[in-house]
């Protein structure tokens, strides 16, 4: 098949796991034999087969709508984790009857898929609530280990990352931005002041409505630890320096930092959202993303108790695989393309 492809924002805004998602099924699917390319928004024919959305809220429903009554079959990913309630999201459709909202922005595009692929059965029952999705039409397929961690997680030396930055044995919290959704204040207030050394990443991209009160509680500790976005083999060096990997998010729709971190041997301490339950069962620490003092509690818990990494390690192996993933979407899109004959 001839598969095209589109991201909902352009690589330059995001770096973050959506684009290591795309990027990584677009590599199998070219595995499995598929012809896979961005899409050309600049190309005046149509010589494709399928559109596979990484995301649906910024499509043009228009466009969309034209490209299936040509005959493409089109199917999303959603890349949807549910930060607000669902009161919110009854006014929201309640409106859309008045007026263009995102709401029906999201609402018609999903409509208009042959099929969806969400990346849990949490994803899954969120759309078929909000949006009135037919469930046959939804196949849910895990995240994996991302290619760049198998590939080079036991060429790269912790060497590295110690050499430039000169940190050991931290809590590691990796995230592309520091951000409400992210979760870090309630992590630096848990940390601050205990002599625990703590290292964020993305913080030179944060968000302007908590960048004072983040910039505020950061300073005067030596021990909470402020870098940018690191490179791929820094990541991996960075996650063999530390000890634990913390994520506190609101909201994910898997959480590839976990998935990496647990690869690489760090025993996690998790938000207790429904989300991580069902992609890790019960191998990390839970903790309350909204009360510093669990965050404490847990991460001293994480630091001061043996841990053997073998089990979660074999576990991620053999449950959260790219090329079963991509074996779910080829599948899905082989059936579309033959139903269309």
């Amino acid at each position: 098949m001839k598969i095209r492809y589109a991201l909902s924002y352009p690589l330059f805004m995001d770096k973050g796991g959506g684009v290591t998602h795309a990027f990584e099924e677009v590599s199998w699917l070219k595995k499995l034999g598929h012809q896979v390319e961005p899409l050309d928004w600049y190309s005046e024919n149509i010589d494709f087969d399928v559109l596979l959305l990484f995301g649906f809220t910024h499509f043009n429903p228009e466009v969309l709508a034209f490209l299936k009554s040509k005959g493409v079959i089109i199917v999303s990913e959603p890349i949807f984790d549910r930060v607000r309630s669902y009161l919110y999201y009854k006014v929201s459709r309640f409106l859309s009857n008045f007026t263009r909202t995102v709401y029906k922005n999201q609402y018609e595009n999903l409509h208009l898929c042959g099929a969806l692929v969400p990346s849990s059965n949490i994803e899954k029952n969120d759309v078929i609530n909000l949006y009135n999705i037919p469930e046959d039409k939804i196949f849910v397929a895990y995240l994996g280990i991302p290619s760049y961690v198998l590939e080079e997680g036991d060429k790269i030396s912790k060497d590295l990352f110690y050499n430039e930055y000169k940190i050991s044995d931290f809590v590691f919290y990796p995230s592309a931005r520091i951000s409400v959704r992210k979760n870090q204040i309630p992590l630096v207030k848990a940390l601050k002041s205990t002599g625990v050394k703590l290292v964020l990443t993305g913080c030179h991209d944060i968000e302007e409505k908590i960048k004072d009160e983040f910039l505020e509680l950061a300073k005067g500790d030596p021990n909470i630890i402020c870098l940018p976005r690191l490179d791929k083999k820094m990541f991996i060096s960075a996650y063999k320096n530390a000890r634990v990997v913390v994520f506190p998010s609101l909201a994910e729709t898997a959480g590839l930092v976990a998935v990496e971190g647990g690869y690489l041997g760090c025993r996690l301490v998790l938000s207790d959202i429904p989300i991580f339950r069902e992609y890790f069962l019960d191998y990390p620490i839970y903790a309350n993303n909204k009360d510093p003092e669990d965050i404490r509690k847990k991460v001293l818990k994480a630091l001061n108790e043996d841990y053997d990494p073998s089990s979660f390690r074999e576990f991620l192996l053999e449950n959260r695989s790219w090329e079963a993933h991509a074996k779910i979407v080829n599948s899905v899109l082989e059936r579309l393309y033959e139903s269309r004959k």
